[in-house]
């Protein structure tokens, strides 16, 4: 993954784009922080949808830590298509 398409995600996530479909697939990412968690291929939409799930706060707000969590595990985990 890179930074542009995790910048493309998080403008999906933050925008009112319906990700119902690529919440149902969400699991995909289960246990992606974990050290024997092989790399996975995805969408942008995939992980926008990982981003909303992850990082939406109430306030319609971004979790920075989470979102900082993604890109760093991302980087070498996720090949977006």
């Amino acid at each position: 993954m890179t930074k542009d398409q995790l910048q493309c995600a998080v403008e999906i996530a933050t925008s009112n784009e319906d990700l119902s479909t690529e919440m149902e697939q969400i699991d995909i990412f289960s246990g992606y922080g974990l050290s024997n968690f092989k790399p996975v291929t995805v969408t942008v939409k995939q992980l926008a949808a990982l981003v909303r799930w992850q990082c939406s706060q109430f306030n319609g707000g971004i979790d920075a830590q989470a979102l900082n969590e993604i890109a760093e595990l991302g980087k070498k985990r996720f090949q977006v298509v």
